[in-house]
């Protein structure tokens, strides 16, 4: 019991700020009917009652609590569909919204304890120490923290895009070009004070294909919203 004020602040804090600017206020507006509105309600509900439950019992309070809330605001958000439109949607405040999202995701999660160490838990199984066979190589830091600048920069560059048809393929490419940004940092990171050999140029071209065909529809598919809209 002692440790349900900190877990329930961490659910609770992220939560609450979450389900009032993405579930409460969109079910508040005028437009909305009563069934997105009873669910929104139920959500709540979900949230206050899983860091209570799981007091007593932790698994059924982690569905609660999660898959409650998390079912609740999704059946909340499909009766809210003329209110939810790309058109109507502030985007600062769906971009705090999905912070407050975050935040509550990882307040479910377990962290250890002050002063627990796991191998002296009485359970544990004894061995060897395992030892890191290799330390990260020189640079690699920086390569990664690039790559996620830029990964940043494509998704800010994403909330210029004012006309809402555009901006929701802005938002998708963005989002999709920030993973592999990121992705291509870190296996550039890990490469680097390895010896290779550079791959011949055919073969590096066939690699790139697929990912230069995806961009070429990308950008085709992008004209062709601009010139019908």
């Amino acid at each position: 019991m002692r440790r349900l004020p900190l877990q329930a602040a961490r659910v609770l804090v992220p939560g609450l700020y979450a389900w009032l600017v993405t579930v409460a206020m969109p079910a508040a507006h005028r437009e909305a009917g009563w069934l997105p509105r009873v669910f929104a309600g139920l959500a709540l509900i979900a949230l206050v009652g899983g860091p209570l439950i799981s007091a007593q019992n932790e698994q059924l309070g982690r569905r609660v609590g999660v898959f409650g809330f998390l079912g609740a605001s999704l059946v909340t958000w499909i009766g809210l569909d003329a209110v939810l439109e790309v058109g109507r949607v502030d985007p600062l405040r769906a971009a705090l919204g999905s912070v407050g999202w975050a935040l509550f995701a990882f307040g479910w999660g377990s962290v250890r304890e002050v002063g627990a160490v796991p191998e002296q838990d009485p359970h544990v199984l004894s061995g060897e120490l395992l030892v890191a066979r290799s330390v990260p190589p020189r640079g690699a830091a920086w390569i990664l923290g690039l790559g996620m600048v830029g990964a940043v920069g494509l998704v800010v560059l994403a909330w210029r895009v004012d006309r809402p048809i555009h901006a929701l393929l802005g938002h998708a490419v963005a989002l999709v070009a920030a993973i592999a940004v990121v992705t291509v940092a870190a296996h550039i990171g890990a490469l680097q004070g390895t010896p290779r050999r550079a791959a011949p140029a055919r073969a590096r071209l066939d690699r790139g294909a697929r990912w230069l065909v995806l961009a070429a529809l990308l950008l085709g598919f992008g004209a062709m919203l601009r010139a019908l809209f």
